[in-house]
C-alpha cells in the first residue's frame, strides 16, 4: 500500500508582463489568445488560492510572458517575468542536458556501471549486489525507490551532493536494474555527482558555465549557494490554518540536481524555445538537447495519475506518444514552490508555469494553457492533495481544540469539587486497577495514532518530511489528537478514583425523582 501511495507522490510531483508589441487580444498576430489567458490564470488562481504565478506561452514563434500575483503577500511585491522561483522535478531536465553534454564530449558512457564514476556507490537489491548503468539513473530504471526523497538531508556544505548519494546506498534497490520505470528523485542527485566527479567542478559552477550561460539563461541559478545578489526570488508558501504563510524551506544542496534549480518565466521561455527547435540552440548543446527528448523504450510505458495516457521517460522529460507525434512535460513540486512545464514541438507549442506555492494547481494551469492555444477548453483541475491535507488538519484541530478546552473544563470543575470534599478518593481494587491501566493503553493508543497516522496518509516518510513538505495544520492536528486522546482517558480516570460521595449521590438522585414526579403530574 506504501509503494502505490509513494507512486501516487512521485506523480504529484512529476507534476510585471513581458508581451510582444501588441494592441489587440492576441500576441503580434501569434494566436495566443492574450485575453482568455489572463482570465483563465487568475481565475485558477482564485479558486486554488494561489499567492503568485508566471507564465509562458509560446505558439508559432511567438512568445507571451507575465507575472500574476504577489512574490511577497507582506510586502506587496509583485510577481514579474523576471521572478525567480525554486522549479522542483523540472531541474532534471537542466541536469540531463548537462550530463548528456559530458556524453557528447565521450567523457561519460552511458553504458558503463556508475561504479566507474563513482567507485564508492554500493547498490544491491534484497538477493545481492546490482551495478546500474549511467543510463538507468538518468532514465529512471535504476531500481531506486521512489522514497528516495525522504533519505535526503538539509545541507549548505560543499559535500552535500556526495553524502546525499552516498545515504541512497543505505536502502536497497526495488528492483534489479533495468526491469522497469521508477520515479525517483535521487537518480538524477547521481547523475549531479558524475557531473561534479567527471568535470572536476561542483555541479552549481559546471551548470553556470557549460549550460545556463552559454543558452543565455542569465536569471537561472543552480541552486541557491551560487545564487547572486539582487535577483528577484519569490517568497515562498504554505497553506496554514487560514490563507497561506510564508515558509522557509531548509535548503536541501544535496538535492540540487533533481530539484532544485531556479528559474523565472522569461528564461523559461528561452527554455522552451531551444526544446521546441533544438537546432537553433548554441551547437555545442544542440545533441545534448536533443538527446534528452529521446525516451527509453526498453521498459514498458507508464500510466500514473493524474496522467490519463502511458508515457516513456527521456532526460528529464516524461514524453507522451500523441498519435503522430510526442508531447513532452514534466512537473516540479518542493515543499512550498511547483512548477509544470508542456511543449509540443509539432504544433511548435510550450507553456511553462510557476508558482510559490506547493500545488497541482500548477499543472492545471499549464494543461490549460495548452487546451487553450488548441482551441480546446480546459480540463477540471485534479484534487489537490496538500488542499485536502489542509482541510482535513483544520476539521481535526478544530474538533480536537473544543473537545480538548470542554475536558479541561471538566477536569477543572472536578478537581475543586475534590478540594471542596464533594469527589472523595476510591479504595483501590483490582477491577479498578484493571480498568485505569485500560484507560492508559487507550492514551498510549491515541498518542501512537497521532504519530503514525501521517506516515501512514505522507507514505510512510518520517516526521522530519512530513513537517517540511505538508501543510502547517498537519502537526498541530496531530498534537492535538494526542491531547484530546490523553485528557479523555485522564477525565474518567479522575472520575473513576474520585467518586462523589454517597451522600450526594443520594441527594441527586432524590431531586432526580422530584422532577420527574414534578414532569409526571
Amino acid at each position: 500500500m506504501n509503494r502505490l501511495l509513494i507512486t501516487l507522490l512521485c506523480a504529484c510531483m512529476l507534476l510585471g508582463t513581458t508581451l510582444l508589441p501588441t494592441d489587440s487580444a492576441n500576441a503580434a498576430g501569434s494566436g495566443i489568445p492574450v485575453e482568455s489567458v489572463d482570465e483563465y490564470v487568475l481565475q485558477m488562481m482564485d479558486s486554488a488560492d494561489l499567492p503568485g504565478v508566471s507564465i509562458a506561452v509560446l505558439k508559432d514563434g511567438e512568445t507571451y510572458v507575465k507575472g500574476y500575483g504577489e512574490a511577497d503577500t507582506s510586502r506587496n511585491i509583485p510577481v514579474t517575468p523576471d521572478t525567480l522561483f525554486e522549479v522542483g522535478s523540472n531541474s532534471k531536465a537542466f541536469t540531463g542536458v548537462g550530463l548528456l553534454l559530458l556524453v557528447e564530449r565521450g567523457l561519460v558512457d552511458l553504458e558503463a556501471p556508475v561504479t566507474r564514476y563513482l567507485p564508492w556507490l554500493e547498490l544491491r537489491t534484497e538477493e545481492g549486489a546490482a551495478e546500474p548503468t549511467v543510463a538507468h539513473f538518468l532514465y529512471q530504471t535504476s531500481g531506486l525507490g521512489s522514497n528516495s526523497v525522504a533519505l535526503i538531508d538539509p545541507s549548505t556544505g560543499d559535500t552535500a551532493l556526495q553524502d546525499t548519494v552516498r545515504g541512497l546506498s543505505e536502502k536497497p534497490l526495488w528492483y534489479h536494474p533495468g526491469a522497469q520505470f521508477l520515479y525517483s528523485t535521487g537518480n538524477y542527485d547521481v547523475l549531479g555527482a558524475i557531473i561534479e566527479t567527471v568535470s572536476g567542478m561542483s555541479y552549481e559552477s559546471y551548470m553556470s558555465a557549460e549550460v545556463l550561460g552559454p543558452l543565455g539563461l542569465r536569471q537561472t541559478s543552480a541552486g541557491r549557494v551560487d545564487l547572486t545578489a539582487g535577483k528577484e526570488v519569490s517568497q515562498g508558501y504554505k497553506p496554514g490554518l487560514v490563507g497561506n504563510r510564508a515558509y522557509e524551506a531548509p535548503v536541501y544542496r544535496g538535492n540540487t540536481p533533481a530539484g532544485y534549480i531556479l528559474s523565472s518565466a522569461a528564461d523559461l521561455s528561452l527554455w522552451l524555445s531551444y526544446q521546441l527547435t533544438p537546432a537553433e540552440a548554441p551547437p555545442e548543446l544542440r545533441e545534448a538537447i536533443t538527446r534528452a527528448q529521446i525516451s527509453d523504450e526498453t521498459v514498458k510505458a507508464t500510466e500514473t495519475p493524474p496522467y490519463t495516457m502511458p508515457f516513456h521517460y527521456g532526460g528529464g522529460w516524461l514524453v507522451f506518444d500523441n498519435g503522430d507525434h510526442s508531447l513532452f512535460t514534466h512537473g516540479g513540486n518542493n515543499p512550498n514552490f511547483s512548477s509544470y512545464i508542456l511543449f509540443d514541438p509539432a504544433q511548435q507549442t510550450g507553456v511553462a508555469v510557476l508558482g510559490n506555492r506547493n500545488t497541482t494547481a500548477t499543472y492545471a494551469i499549464c494543461q490549460g494553457l495548452y487546451a487553450l492555444q488548441q482551441g480546446l477548453k480546459p480540463a477540471a483541475a485534479p484534487m489537490d492533495t496538500i488542499d485536502a491535507a489542509n482541510v482535513a488538519g483544520r476539521i481535526i484541530l478544530m474538533i480536537c481544540v473544543v473537545l480538548c478546552l470542554w475536558m479541561i473544563y471538566l477536569c477543572g470543575r472536578d478537581l475543586r469539587l475534590i478540594r471542596k470534599g464533594v469527589r472523595i478518593r476510591r479504595r483501590p481494587s483490582s477491577a479498578l486497577y484493571i480498568k485505569t491501566a485500560g484507560f492508559v493503553i487507550l492514551a498510549a493508543v491515541a498518542v501512537g495514532v497521532a504519530w503514525y497516522l501521517p506516515k501512514l496518509l505522507f507514505w510512510g516518510y518520517p516526521w522530519r518530511f512530513i513537517v517540511v513538505w505538508a501543510p502547517f495544520t498537519i502537526a498541530p492536528a496531530m498534537i492535538s489528537i494526542a491531547i484530546t486522546g490523553i485528557l479523555f482517558p485522564a477525565l474518567r480516570l479522575l472520575k473513576m478514583w474520585f467518586p462523589q460521595r454517597p451522600e450526594v449521590q443520594t441527594d441527586r438522585r432524590a431531586h432526580l425523582r422530584v422532577i420527574e414526579e414534578e414532569v409526571t403530574l
